[in-house]
């Protein structure tokens, strides 16, 4: 019952078999189509109480971003196996608190009625969360908004809902972008509230907001690096030794033409305060993590660590004309400490969607090339690995193809290349153009150390 989609598509069904006009459901108003399908009983009472509110003149304002982004949202907020409703709303003929969220609770009949209401001031709702943040396992989840006041400021409220009776924990903040999560491991989540200041005038901070007294209050500050110009993304997760901590990776602006690099700054508790483990005091940037070339952090081992990457210049084949720019990376992890540690290194092919894992003895042995083909309906991008000293230098040793089009299968496999990967547009090959290699090359390690490049994980 919560996937949207899915009760749409079984609504739709229904209408069929029902004989009803199915384009006359589909071509309702927007504002009808927010409707809950009419399932069951408790649903019945659910969208008569929204439609009470429609009705009254309010309108849905379904939150602009984050997880939570549909007009009603069910969470079991209190545990006790039951869904309760929280409706994103506005009311556009109020003057004060013109944003709403209805929080709607079964009753003993197993009727939706009204529980509660939290009103809050801006043009939007930006984005919702409900997490625990105060209160115990007998007590319902805490609600933090984000209130957009402007294009460009939004403040955050966090709200308590013991006794299904709003109540503010903090006092309203602006920031730039936040995360909840556990940084001092005590079953509850804590606020970082991160600001970023190109004026000039002020220093970016992450503020650490942690309860005390059944409240949330300002526990302490770090800084982020001044050169930091905008936040690209933040990721919640853990350092080499277990430590919780908060990635934050920005850009940072050139001043040569639009070209730019990234920093991350990783936030954790250090002695009980939110510390940058990686600011240099001195430069006052994370400079251990400055890359220009924009690959994404990724746990790249499977060990549950986030690695971040260092990228360095493979040189080009030096018969290749013109000369592609090829780029390996470094990845590293780090420690509560702020001290890095070498993981692995991979040849990363972004333009093509795969990796390499680099075996150590091939550091600074080998140059590549590529050549790009089109034959028998299919496009063809190769890259080719050269030796660059010893006895076979400026000769071959390998080749990894990437093949799209109606024959890229046959074309992946032809001769005595082996297919690596597919799928749903490209296959992956490789070739061993050097049998006797003195690399003692496997097929399979080297199948073992192919990768796509996917989706990054999640981030905030």
């Amino acid at each position: 019952m919560r996937k949207w989609l899915s009760l749409l598509l079984c609504t739709l069904f229904m209408l069929t078999l029902s004989g009803c006009n199915v384009s006359d459901f589909l071509f309702k108003s927007p504002e009808s189509l927010y409707a809950l399908p009419r399932l069951s009983e408790e649903y019945t009472s659910l969208q008569t109480c929204l439609q009470e509110l429609l009705d009254s003149g309010l309108e849905y304002a379904p939150p602009l971003t984050g997880s939570t982004t549909q007009p009603v949202h069910l969470r079991d907020l209190d545990g006790d196996g039951e869904d309760e409703a929280i409706a994103f709303l506005r009311d556009t003929s109020a003057s004060e608190s013109p944003l709403k969220l209805y929080i709607f609770k079964k009753n003993s009949e197993g009727v939706y009625e009204t529980a509660c209401v939290i009103a809050g001031n801006g043009t939007n709702i930006n984005s919702a969360l409900a997490c625990q943040l105060v209160g115990s396992e007998d007590t319902p989840l805490e609600i933090v908004v984000s209130w957009q006041t402007s294009s460009t400021v939004y403040t955050l409220s966090a709200y308590s809902l013991a006794n299904y009776q709003p109540t503010e924990l903090m006092t309203p903040a602006s920031y730039t972008r936040y995360s909840a999560l556990d940084l001092d491991q005590d079953g509850e989540n804590e606020l970082v509230l991160l600001n970023v200041d190109n004026s000039g005038q002020a220093l970016s901070t992450a503020s650490y907001y942690d309860k005390s007294a059944d409240r949330l209050v300002l526990a302490s500050t770090a800084s982020l690096s001044a050169s930091m110009s905008a936040i690209d993304r933040t990721q919640v997760g853990i350092l080499s030794d277990g430590t919780p901590v908060l990635y934050v990776t920005g850009t940072i602006l050139s001043n040569v033409g639009s070209s730019s690099s990234q920093i991350t700054d990783l936030l954790a508790l250090s002695k009980g305060t939110l510390s940058n483990l990686t600011l240099n005091p001195e430069t006052l940037n994370s400079d251990a993590t400055i890359r220009y070339n924009l690959t994404n952090a990724q746990d790249i081992n499977g060990d549950g660590v986030l690695e971040l990457p260092s990228p360095y210049t493979i040189p080009a084949y030096e018969k290749e004309l013109p000369p592609d720019s090829f780029y390996g990376i470094s990845w590293q992890q780090f420690d509560a400490n702020g001290t890095s540690t070498f993981v692995c290194s991979t040849y990363y092919n972004s333009a093509d969607g795969w990796y390499l894992e680099l075996p150590d003895d091939w550091q600074g042995h080998f140059s590549l090339a590529r050549k790009d083909i089109a034959v028998s309906n299919t496009n063809e991008r190769g890259v080719f690995f050269y030796y660059r000293d010893g006895p076979s230098k400026g000769k071959p040793f390998l080749a990894i193809y990437k093949n799209t089009g109606s024959n890229r299968m046959s074309r992946a496999v032809e001769g005595n290349r082996i297919l690596l990967n597919q799928d749903s547009s490209a296959c992956y090959s490789l070739e061993l153009l050097d049998s006797s290699s003195e690399w003692s090359l496997s097929p399979g390690d080297l199948e073992e150390s192919f990768h796509l490049i996917l989706t990054d994980w999640s981030s905030d």
